[in-house]
C-alpha cells in the first residue's frame, strides 16, 4: 500500500511538474499562445497578449472569440476559422495595436472526433511586414524608375505642347496610329519635334513596353551604318568581334525602330531596308541564314524625298514603303500659336531644374512670338534655357536676349513691342491722345492675356500686376465676359 502511494505522489509530482513547465512557457513566449474550447470559449492565454492584443489575460478568459473579433481585439479569428473549416489553419492577423501577426491555429479532436480545443501560436511580423511593404515600395520606385529611364520622351521637356490648329490636327491622328503597326514617314524641318511624334507614337500602342529604338542615319558614317542596323556574323570583315554582333532590327524585334534622317541613308542600305519591311527578313553581314523580324518602322527627314528620288539619291519603292502614313510638321513660324505655351513650358522646366523662380517680362514674350525661329522648338528649348541662366533677375528683360533675335527685328525695320497702329487715309500713322493710347494698350495686352491664361492669377503674373488690378480693368474696358 505504501508503494501504491509512492507511486501516485510521484506521478502527481510529475504532472504538476508539467503544469509548472507549460504555464513558464505561457507567460514567458513571445508569442500569443491561446486555447479555447470548442465552441471558441477562451480558456488560456499567455502574457504576451498584453503586448499583442493590448489586453491582459484575465480579460479575455472566459469571452467567446467571435465577441472578441467583433470588438477589434484582433481581425480576423483564426479559432473561428479552424472551427468553421474543422482543419488546421494558417491566417495572417491585424490587431487592434496595429501589429501584424501571423497565426497557427490547430483544432484538437477527442476520440469521437468532436473539436474540444483549439491551440493558436500567434507571431508578432509587424518588423517583418513592415521591411517587406519597404521593399515592394522600393522595388516599385526602381521599375518606376527604370521604365522612364528606358522609355521615351517621359522627359518633361519633351512633352507634345501645342495650341494651334495645324498642330491639333496632327496630334488627333496619333492615337489611332498606336493601334496599327502601319509604317509612319515623319517629314518636317529640323528641330519641330519630330522624335518627339515618334515617341508619342510608340508610347501610346499596345507595344509600348516593347524596345523602343532609334538611330540618326547621317550621324552614323556609311561603312558602320549597315552594321549598326543589321549586325554581323564573327569573323565577317577585319576588326569583326569574336562572337558577332546583334544589329538594331535585332534588338527593336516586336517593337519599334525609329530611323531619323531616313533621306541620308546610302542608297545600297535602302534595298536592304525595303526587304525588311517587304518580308521581314534579312541577314547579318557575312551572314548564311535569314533572321525574321517583325519591327514597326517610324522614320523621319527634313528633306524633300521626292526631290532625292529625281537626283537618284532614294529610291522610289522605299519611299512608297514608307510613307504609308505621312506626317508633316509645320515649322513653328507657320504656328505661333504654339511659341507661348512652348515658352511656358520649358521656363518651368528649367527653373524647376535650376532651382529658380523665373518669369519673362512682356517685352520678352512679344519679341519671342514674334521671331522667326529658323531651329524651331530646338532653338526655343535652348533659348529659354539660355536666358534663365545667365539672367541676374527674376524678371528676365531684353537685355538678357541673345543680340541675334533683336538684330533680326532691326534688319526687318520692325518692332515686335508695336501692336496697334492708327493709320490715316494717306498712310502715314495719325496721332492719338496719350491717354487714349494708353487706354487702348491695356485692354489689347489684358485681352492677349486672357486669351493665353486660363484664370486671373495665371493672367496677373503673366502681367505683373495683382489680380484685384486686372479684374478692375477689364471691368472697366468691357472684358470680363473674355476670361
Amino acid at each position: 500500500m505504501p508503494s501504491l502511494n509512492n507511486q501516485l505522489k510521484q506521478e502527481v509530482e510529475l504532472y504538476q511538474t508539467a503544469i509548472d513547465d507549460l504555464q513558464a512557457i505561457f507567460d514567458n513566449s513571445y508569442d500569443v499562445l491561446y486555447v479555447a474550447d470548442g465552441k471558441g470559449k477562451t480558456l488560456r492565454v499567455s502574457s504576451a497578449c498584453q503586448v499583442l492584443w493590448g489586453e491582459e489575460p484575465e480579460d479575455l478568459i472566459g469571452k467567446s472569440v467571435y465577441e472578441l473579433e467583433e470588438k477589434g481585439i484582433f481581425q480576423p479569428s483564426a479559432t473561428r476559422i479552424a472551427l468553421e473549416q474543422g482543419k488546421k489553419v494558417h491566417i495572417i492577423q491585424r490587431t487592434k495595436e496595429g501589429r501584424t501577426l501571423m497565426v497557427v491555429s490547430t483544432p484538437i479532436r477527442d476520440s469521437e472526433d468532436n473539436i474540444t480545443r483549439v491551440v493558436n501560436a500567434s507571431r508578432d511580423m509587424t518588423e517583418s511586414h513592415k521591411l517587406e511593404e519597404e521593399l515592394n515600395e522600393m522595388k516599385m520606385l526602381i521599375d518606376g524608375y527604370r521604365n522612364q529611364l528606358s522609355r521615351p520622351g517621359t522627359n518633361s521637356q519633351d512633352k507634345l505642347i501645342y495650341r494651334s490648329r495645324s498642330m491639333n490636327d496632327i496630334i488627333s491622328i496619333l492615337p489611332r496610329l498606336g493601334t496599327v503597326d502601319s509604317t509612319v514617314l515623319i517629314t518636317g524641318d529640323s528641330g519641330v519635334g519630330k522624335e518627339v511624334v515618334a515617341n508619342y507614337i510608340h508610347e501610346n500602342s499596345p507595344g509600348d513596353d516593347n524596345p523602343f529604338i532609334k538611330i540618326n542615319c547621317a550621324s552614323i558614317p556609311e561603312a558602320l551604318l549597315e552594321s549598326e542596323l543589321f549586325g554581323y556574323e564573327q569573323g565577317a570583315f577585319t576588326g569583326a568581334g569574336k562572337k558577332g554582333k546583334a544589329g538594331l532590327f535585332e534588338l527593336a524585334n516586336e517593337g519599334t525602330l525609329f530611323l531619323d534622317e531616313i533621306g541620308d541613308m546610302p542608297l545600297q542600305l535602302q534595298g536592304k531596308l525595303l526587304r525588311v519591311l517587304q518580308e521581314g527578313e534579312f541577314m547579318r553581314i557575312g551572314g548564311q541564314k535569314p533572321i525574321h523580324v517583325k519591327v514597326r518602322i517610324i522614320a523621319a527627314t527634313n528633306q524633300n524625298l521626292e526631290e532625292k528620288i529625281k537626283e537618284n539619291l532614294f529610291r522610289r519603292d522605299l519611299f512608297y514603303r514608307l510613307n504609308v502614313i505621312p506626317i508633316d510638321i509645320p515649322p513653328l513660324r507657320d504656328r505661333k500659336e504654339d511659341i507661348f505655351p512652348l515658352i511656358q513650358h520649358f521656363l518651368e522646366g528649367f527653373s524647376s531644374k535650376f532651382n529658380m523662380k523665373k518669369v519673362l517680362s512682356q517685352d520678352v514674350i512679344n519679341l519671342l512670338e514674334e521671331y522667326s525661329w529658323p531651329g524651331n522648338v530646338r532653338e526655343l528649348k535652348n533659348i529659354v534655357e539660355r536666358i534663365v541662366v545667365i539672367s541676374n533677375s527674376q524678371e528676365i528683360n531684353l537685355e538678357t536676349i541673345p543680340s541675334y533675335i533683336k538684330d533680326s527685328f532691326v534688319k526687318q525695320k520692325k518692332s515686335p513691342l508695336i501692336f496697334h497702329e492708327d493709320r490715316g487715309s494717306n498712310g502715314s500713322e495719325s496721332i492719338i491722345p496719350l491717354k487714349e493710347a494708353v487706354m487702348q494698350t491695356e485692354s489689347h495686352f489684358i485681352q492677349r492675356a486672357a486669351r493665353q491664361c486660363s484664370n486671373l492669377t495665371q493672367m496677373a503674373q503673366l502681367l505683373g500686376v495683382n489680380q484685384s488690378t486686372v479684374s478692375r480693368k477689364m471691368q472697366k474696358y468691357g472684358l470680363l465676359d473674355k476670361e
